[in-house]
């Protein structure tokens, strides 16, 4: 298994996460995901700042972040050159061209790279359904918590049906395009898994949970999980 090694912070490989939340029906969700699909992504992806990028939807209908993008980065310091800003945000199939943040809530979160638990070698896209968990742990809690992945519920996770590795990450910084502030949830684990999984719509705790388990969970001081099912992959995802 592999760790981030001893570098400053903004270096080294990563995560960019993104969610998109419509808040304006004016533009179709459908003309949102073809300008995603279509134009955005391509976009940043040609900036090389990403390796890999993903677009995700969620399995519950109901979840308040339907629709998560996450970027492989390779070396973050590349986050802080620039070039991401230099992606264009309004589109010709936008109404009068507006941007896309009058009709989404843009939520961006960037993240260090931890640990990678992958007890068999798989290809850059290894999966089509995660397990997006991310943890803020009550103050003095990170050393427990990062204890119990590394020394108990990574093995665990691993035996479940389909399960093909998880990624680990810090959070570094995060943004809203509505103004508003973000949640702190700074521990996140990407847990992937591929065909044979019995994961369903709603996120369940491992059977049987363990005591260190109800520990971390009754400890932490914020819980976000969710279930996503791929939808498109770009980049060397795509070609591998």
């Amino acid at each position: 298994m592999s760790d981030a090694a001893a570098t400053p912070l903004w270096s080294g490989p990563g995560l960019i996460q993104v969610f998109f939340t419509q808040t304006d029906t004016s533009v179709s969700e459908e003309t949102i995901l073809k300008w995603l699909d279509e134009e955005h992504i391509p976009a940043l992806m040609a900036t090389g700042v990403a390796k890999s990028g993903w677009r995700h939807k969620a399995a519950d209908s109901a979840y308040s972040k339907p629709h998560m993008l996450l970027y492989k980065v390779p070396d973050l310091s590349s986050v802080l050159s620039g070039k991401l800003e230099t992606v264009p945000r309004t589109s010709d199939l936008f109404p009068d061209g507006k941007p896309i943040d009058d009709f989404v809530t843009v939520e961006s979160k960037v993240f260090t790279f931890v640990q990678l638990y992958e007890p068999t070698k798989q290809p850059e896209d290894a999966g089509n359904t995660i397990i997006m968990a991310a943890m803020e742990p009550s103050p003095g809690g990170e050393a427990d918590l990062e204890a119990w992945y590394r020394d108990e519920h990574n093995e665990q996770m691993s035996k479940e049906p389909g399960y093909k590795r998880t990624a680990r990450f810090s959070l570094l910084a995060q943004n809203r395009t509505d103004g508003k502030e973000s949640e702190r949830i700074s521990f996140l684990a990407i847990h992937e898994f591929g065909e044979g999984h019995k994961i369903g719509k709603d996120v369940k705790p491992l059977d049987p949970m363990t005591e260190w388990t109800k520990r971390c969970m009754s400890n932490a001081k914020a819980i976000d999980a969710a279930i996503y099912n791929k939808q498109k992959v770009f980049g060397a995802a795509a070609e591998s």
